[in-house]
């Protein structure tokens, strides 16, 4: 009896074990027979998970895991795009014009969101140029900038407004604190703002006790006590994670790998 027991638990713990399959298609020059890694952190390093060859423009990744998470698709040594695994079949696509990583319901939503974060970049950039255009045209640049201030001011709200919202409607998966490291990555070192005094207001367990949001809080109360004469020592650096760096361009994956 005792032997059926044991053999049940472990057919159990096998089934209940989630699986990812990633299927992807590039067709950018220069990337057959170049390697592919899904890498993660694991304490302060940054770790293989998995890797494979680009054959004919294809590759293929699978396994199985015990927690969703984010990682990182690596070309080499570069960071190319994040990727949620979790059970289900994901299609990730690396083209001249973008990479995407769509089919589980975690990455569609990353993956909409990213696309909505980078057409906000994409306007913030066009009112440099707009300026430069005035510039060249001899126009009122007192109207212009003033113009242009406002115009950055309104993608400023829409950008805040998109950032609090994703990570609010996801508390309880991994993607809040993944976007929540993202937000914060710019900053010199961990700091409250009154932007993550209204969000951790709000914030569920969860993510509060999210591994990057629990440290980075704990870091920025004690940057906090340093800047208020609390404490006499140096502002700690922020707690960022290797495998959330900003992936290269379509362009910059296309070129060959330099060898030493």
């Amino acid at each position: 009896m005792k032997n059926y027991l044991l053999a049940f638990l472990v057919v159990a713990v096998a089934t209940s074990c989630s699986k990812y399959s990633i299927t992807g298609s590039s067709d950018l020059q220069n990337v057959d027979g170049r390697m592919l890694f899904l890498k993660t952190v694991q304490g302060d390093e940054l770790t293989n998970m998995d890797s494979c060859d680009v054959v004919h423009g294809k590759f293929r990744f699978h396994g199985s895991l015990d927690t969703v998470r984010v990682v990182a698709l690596y070309m080499d040594n570069m960071p190319v795009i994040p990727v949620v695994l979790e059970d289900g079949d994901i299609t990730v696509t690396l083209n001249s014009q973008k990479q995407s990583c769509k089919g589980t319901p975690l990455n569609d939503s990353l993956s909409a969101f990213n696309e909505k974060y980078q057409q906000l970049l994409y306007r913030m950039q066009e009112l440099s140029h707009e300026q430069s255009q005035a510039i060249m045209n001899g126009d009122d640049m007192d109207e212009v900038n003033a113009r242009l201030e406002n115009k950055e001011q309104e993608l400023m709200i829409e950008e805040d407004k998109l950032i609090t919202t994703f990570i609010t409607e996801n508390f309880d998966n991994c993607l809040g604190p993944y976007v929540f490291e993202m937000a914060t990555s710019s900053y010199e070192y961990p700091v409250l703002t009154p932007w993550i005094d209204a969000l951790m207001s709000k914030a569920t367990e969860n993510f509060k006790n999210a591994p990057y949001v629990k440290e980075y809080m704990k870091v920025a109360h004690e940057n906090q006590n340093i800047m208020t004469g609390v404490t006499d020592v140096a502002p700690q650096l922020p707690p960022q994670s290797p495998a959330l760096t900003t992936g290269p361009t379509p362009n910059e994956l296309a070129k060959p790998q330099k060898t030493e």
